[in-house]
């Protein structure tokens, strides 16, 4: 029974998220610089970074509440790490598992994790603290660039446990690791 209302839950989740003005499988429901879990609350995330990052190559992109490049900061970071393996301006990526082969990186990311209410101490992820969203099943991302460090990037994942959906836009310096 318990399976039977969670998976309800999910498609109504799943049906609320959908919208008018879904542009390639992504919408734009959510507000700029907030993430929504589960069609409910809008989480803030003000703060973008790209980490191991190749201009021609892409790397992870990271979507938090908190400055991580803040040498200082220790606390609670709720975020959104995304990688993609190659960027295209303008490109929507539909996740697939990087294994299966008919993987693309130019059209397919394999891995987006959400970290939420997570311990942050010395620059790392306090592992076994909050709660951590891991096993996507499916998703969409689409990425734009206004200008070399201004991005503007808008997301669907869809979580064996959650839906989350989110905008960002705004600077997307490289973190300091």
């Amino acid at each position: 029974m318990k399976k039977v209302l969670f998976g309800a839950a999910i498609a109504i989740g799943l049906f609320s998220a959908c919208s008018k003005n879904e542009k390639n499988g992504v919408s734009d429901v959510a507000p700029e610089n907030t993430f929504s879990l589960n069609s409910g609350n809008p989480v803030e995330t003000p703060f973008g970074f790209r980490a191991q990052w190749s201009a021609t190559g892409g790397g992870r992109l990271l979507i938090s509440n908190v400055n991580v490049n803040d040498p200082s900061f220790a606390g609670k970071i709720t975020g959104i790490e995304i990688t993609i393996d190659t960027l295209i301006e303008g490109q929507t990526y539909m996740f697939m598992p990087a294994d299966s082969l008919p993987f693309d990186k130019k059209k397919n990311f394999g891995i987006a994790t959400t970290g939420l209410d997570v311990d942050f101490q010395n620059g790392a992820i306090v592992n076994g603290t909050g709660t951590s969203l891991t096993e996507l099943r499916s998703g969409s991302v689409r990425i734009e660039k206004e200008s070399d460090q201004v991005f503007r990037i808008s997301y669907i994942l869809d979580y064996t446990d959650a839906v989350i959906q989110g905008n960002y836009k705004g600077q997307m310096p490289e973190v300091t690791e």
